[in-house]
């Protein structure tokens, strides 16, 4: 019997590909200028309004250890919902990202995992798809229980400034 197929939302971060689980997706959005936030860390952007919330704007490029997000016509944002199960959160983060690619399906025998030694934990595997090497993304495991924990406490604190 064939595994399953599980649907993943596909993105560009300069010149590579990563990709998330749909289930994690809450919206896509064309770019808009985040509001400053000083003194955070180094990968936030700034601050954007979803529905009544204000979220920080993560740019992937530095989370991930590469060059910035370069703006451009094609820049999107992703909003995601993501859980810290070390935490017991569940909270919601909007990344910036290159472009949208793809909605793809893919079976779990078609992806390749990496030695633990050589990916960060936030990659879960990759998958060749239309001739492109896609890293795919654990999202609930980008932020680790120190940065979820100071994410969140500097949004409570400027929101109470607000």
């Amino acid at each position: 019997m064939a595994e399953a197929k599980h649907t993943y939302l596909s993105f560009k971060i300069g010149a590579e590909t990563f990709a998330v689980n749909v289930t994690k997706v809450m919206e896509i959005r064309e770019y808009q200028a985040p509001k400053a936030l000083p003194q955070t860390l180094p990968y936030v952007s700034g601050v954007v309004e979803y529905q009544d919330e204000v979220l920080p704007l993560i740019d992937t490029g530095i989370k991930f250890g590469m060059a910035p997000v370069v703006l451009s016509a094609a820049t999107c944002i992703v909003v995601l919902q993501l859980e810290n199960t070390d935490l017991g959160k569940i909270y919601r983060v909007a990344v910036l990202v290159d472009n949208v690619a793809d909605v793809m399906e893919a079976e779990l025998e078609d992806m390749k995992t990496i030695g633990d030694d050589y990916r960060p934990d936030y990659i879960s595997t990759t998958l060749s798809y239309k001739d492109e090497f896609v890293y795919i993304l654990n999202a609930d495991a980008v932020f680790n229980q120190k940065e979820v924990v100071a994410i969140q406490e500097y949004l409570q604190k400027n929101q109470e400034k607000n």
